[in-house]
């Protein structure tokens, strides 16, 4: 099922994909709440249209009220992410987010974030314009529609970047790793980004780097999260043996 492959909490709710779950890798996401000391489950959450090989439930994430789940597979690669919105201890899907332009193999749902009305959705393999770039769309709820208002992208991307791999957002800040973007003459040291909401868009802020015992094929950027002013952005193959990985 891969259930835990992808993780988010929130007080006392957890969320929780197992992208493989169901007959032919449709996919769900299960709902945790805690009582005192007990987490016991409280909802499945599933896309009303899904099919085969969607990996519903690879990514996840939540705030307030509201769960988003990635299911990159949706479509031929094409990728979508769905929302879901609490009612008791029920939860409904509002909406299925897709990017505008995309195609067959961009992955969008890859990674996926959500604060308040605006949700950020990655596509590490999207071509833009080289391939597998990798890009994040960015939409906003109004009422009970949601739309796409931006896409990101890399001010000094490349092709094989795969931007998108992994995201987070706190407030007005949102960080996006790359993780096998090439660094100097490191192929694949990985690197995150940073972009900050300023009047009506999102601006590329800062470009960030590991420096003590950066290498190639480190991976930085596999993961990342975000708090406020602070960042911790993973490197799982970092370390000169059998890759212990670092953050």
């Amino acid at each position: 099922d891969y259930f835990g492959n992808g993780v988010a909490i929130q007080g006392d709710l957890a969320v929780v994909g197992a992208p493989a779950r169901e007959v032919a890798d449709n996919g769900s996401a299960y709902v945790f709440q805690q009582i005192g000391t007990v987490w016991s489950e409280q909802a499945v959450l599933t896309a009303s249209d899904g099919a085969l090989g969607d990996q519903f439930g690879w990514s996840v994430a939540i705030s307030g009220d509201t769960v988003i789940v990635g299911a990159y597979g949706v479509s031929g690669g094409q990728g979508a992410a769905y929302i879901f919105v609490q009612n008791g201890t029920a939860w409904n899907e509002q909406a299925k987010l897709t990017a505008s332009g995309g195609a067959p193999g961009d992955n969008l749902g890859t990674s996926v974030g959500i604060f308040g009305d605006t949700a950020v959705v990655g596509a590490n393999f999207n071509d833009v314009p080289t391939a597998d770039q990798g890009s994040v769309y960015i939409f906003e709820r109004t009422g009970l529609n949601w739309n796409q208002t931006q896409k990101l992208n890399a001010s000094d991307g490349a092709a094989g970047d795969q931007f998108g791999f992994s995201l987070a957002i706190s407030g007005n800040t949102i960080i996006v790793g790359a993780s096998t973007d090439d660094v100097g003459s490191n192929a694949d040291q990985g690197s995150a980004y940073v972009f900050v909401y300023s009047g009506s868009m999102w601006t590329e802020q800062a470009k960030l780097t590991a420096t003590t015992g950066a290498a190639a094929y480190d991976n930085f950027g596999s993961s990342v999260a975000l708090s406020g002013d602070t960042a911790i952005v993973g490197a799982p193959s970092d370390g000169i043996a059998l890759d212990p990985g670092s953050a």
